[in-house]
């Protein structure tokens, strides 16, 4: 999961970052071929296109980050650094942190003489033994963007910023369900059952979820409008279950929302057919 061989300018851009960070905000501003040398300004982040990082047990995934940035000079076409950082990043605690790859190349395209959109992809693989289930949470983006003036004036054409929160890799979830009897006499209680399970990252399987809350919906046939009947909470093991009393035909599922370490999902519908 880390970067391969770099591109030479890939290389002089990391080699260059500790000493520049200083510099940025001690040179003054000065002037070259026409252009105001500022340091670089990032103006948007966004990962997998605002999306949560969604991965399941043995299961590899690439996706993109982007970059929006500006400079006078304009923003060179490989004037782009990522790197993510995990939740338990932190001193004393195992790295949780994925560089890009080299193949797709990173690089930036211009919107205009001044604005470009830098793309760099990223892939995570939870079958590797480095990715636990604590790297499930908010991740935090660290961005280097460089400047067409990169080699003439090193010191004010570099920018780098963290961006706390800025996406989720999330434990991908499923929930099975059945309802029974089907179909129902009228009068009788239907049973509801359903399980939840989130990918476990270390096991590398689908386990259950205790201490979570479901909701039982419910929509009548022809559907038209989705009823929240009840929320339920899991148990050993993932489990859960109720019973209610049904007076119509049509379908019933549950709905999990998830969270910043596991994805939302919605079982399968089962329609009931009341007789």
């Amino acid at each position: 999961m880390r970067t391969r061989t770099r591109p030479a300018l890939r290389t002089v851009l990391t080699a260059v970052v500790g000493g520049l960070l200083a510099a940025l905000a001690l040179v003054p501003s000065a002037r070259a071929d026409g252009h105001d040398l500022t340091p670089p300004e990032i103006l948007a982040v966004s990962v997998n296109g605002g999306r949560p990082v969604v991965v399941g047990p043995r299961h590899s995934l690439t996706f993109p980050v982007t970059v929006v940035a500006r400079a006078d000079a304009g923003i060179h076409r490989h004037g782009v650094e990522v790197v993510l950082w995990g939740p338990g990043d932190r001193v004393g605690s195992p790295r949780q942190e994925l560089f890009g790859l080299d193949a797709p190349a990173p690089g930036c395209s211009p919107t205009s003489a001044t604005t470009a959109v830098c793309t760099e992809w990223f892939r995570i693989d939870s079958g590797s033994a480095r990715v636990t289930n604590d790297w499930a949470g908010s991740w935090t983006v660290r961005a280097l963007v460089a400047s067409n003036n990169l080699r003439e004036h090193p010191e004010r054409s570099i920018t780098i910023e963290r961006f706390p929160d800025a996406f989720n890799l999330q434990r991908k979830s499923r929930l099975t369900f059945v309802a029974t009897p089907n179909p129902l006499p009228l009068g009788r209680s239907l049973g509801l059952f359903g399980r939840l399970l989130a990918a476990d990252w270390e096991l590398n399987r689908y386990t259950g979820r205790s201490g979570e809350t479901v909701e039982l919906q419910f929509c009548a046939s022809p559907c038209r409008m989705v009823e929240s009947v009840r929320s339920l909470g899991t148990g050993v093991a993932g489990f859960t279950g109720t019973s209610y009393p049904a007076t119509r035909d049509g379908s019933w599922w549950l709905r999990y929302r998830g969270g910043p370490m596991f994805s939302p999902t919605s079982s399968p519908g089962v329609r009931v057919d009341v007789v």
